[in-house]
């Protein structure tokens, strides 16, 4: 079997982890195996495990783009009251804003997995929205998180 380019592997681990994304939001950190990666990508469960051997690797290597989606969602560039808003229009809209959330709620309450990945995830998410707004969100961020967890239980 010929040796594999660089550029191969990396086109595998994207697509291992394009499949990881929509999995652990759709099925949940639990739901997800291995096994369901493998059918979903054609990639082997040996292959995928070559590159992410244990489960939290994915949640370790999708953190950025999972932040991404959610800063991509609020709206940062006016005032608190309308970041709050945002947050809750995307928590209604019932959409991967709410499905990352939820991941991360899981992963910080189960006790099934490395929860530092959630925590790192949820704790920039505020210190980015700070930056960008130029202002302590620390009271609204209680809040909205309070109100998010309660809405990911229904």
């Amino acid at each position: 079997m010929p040796k594999r380019s660089k550029a191969q592997t990396q086109q595998t681990i994207e697509t291992i982890l394009d499949a990881a994304k929509q999995q652990l939001l759709t099925l949940g950190y639990e739901g997800m195996s291995y096994t369901t990666l493998s059918e979903a990508t054609g990639v082997s469960r040996t292959g995928i495990s070559h590159h992410f051997p244990r489960k939290q690797d994915f949640m370790a290597a999708l953190e950025p783009v999972l932040l991404d989606n959610l800063m991509g969602t609020l709206e940062t560039d006016g005032t608190v009251n309308q970041l709050m808003q945002s947050w809750m229009q995307a928590m209604h809209a019932d959409g991967e804003f709410k499905a990352i959330l939820r991941l991360c709620f899981y992963l910080l309450i189960s006790g099934k997995a490395d929860n530092g990945v959630a925590f790192r995830c949820l704790r920039k998410l505020q210190t980015d929205c700070e930056k960008q707004m130029n202002t302590d969100l620390t009271v609204a961020f209680s809040q909205l998180l309070g109100a998010s967890l309660l809405m990911c239980r229904q």
